[in-house]
């Protein structure tokens, strides 16, 4: 094998015969791909900023606690339940208004705020373990009867449920 200098080698894009172009034939290199990061990243910021902007930051509503019987299913003897309870009743007022009412208590708060007020100075008459049955009466907006469950759980009462409501 010899060794050729490399001034006798024809240059790209130039015939082998007297150093002159070929008419009408170039010799071109294979296309190269390239990723055009400045758009993709672009796109991820835009997605970014729909995503925060949109995102909604808000509180969250009140949580139904869920308390379950241990064991594998065996019926489990307690105590009875107490004599005392307290029922909150939530009536539907038109379409969007309310009426609150705790019994035996016979108080009657205007708001949901007020209702976990009087509830709070009534636990110290009641107790804690006492249980508040929320009870709806009529066609009320379920908004309204989760509200008073809050405000019963905002007071810290132990048992909070619902009440059977007959169609």
């Amino acid at each position: 094998m010899s060794k050729r200098s490399p001034h006798l080698n024809p240059l790209p894009g130039r015939s082998s015969k007297g150093g002159r172009r070929a008419k009408g034939r170039r010799l071109r290199q294979p296309a190269r791909m390239r990723l055009n990061l400045t758009a993709m990243i672009d796109v991820v910021f835009q997605l970014l900023i729909f995503f925060v902007v949109t995102a909604g930051f808000s509180q969250g509503e009140g949580v139904i606690q869920a308390r379950l019987p241990g064991g594998g299913g065996a019926t489990v003897i307690g105590p009875p339940p107490p004599a005392t309870r307290l029922t909150v009743r939530v009536r539907s007022v038109g379409a969007y208004a309310y009426r609150l009412g705790i019994d035996p208590a016979g108080r009657t708060p205007a708001s949901f705020h007020e209702l976990a007020t009087v509830l709070e100075r009534l636990k110290g008459v009641y107790g804690p373990d006492t249980p508040v049955i929320i009870q709806p009466d009529g066609p009320v907006r379920w908004q309204h009867v989760v509200n008073a469950f809050n405000a019963a759980v905002k007071a810290r009462y132990e048992h909070v449920t619902f009440a059977h409501v007959q169609p």
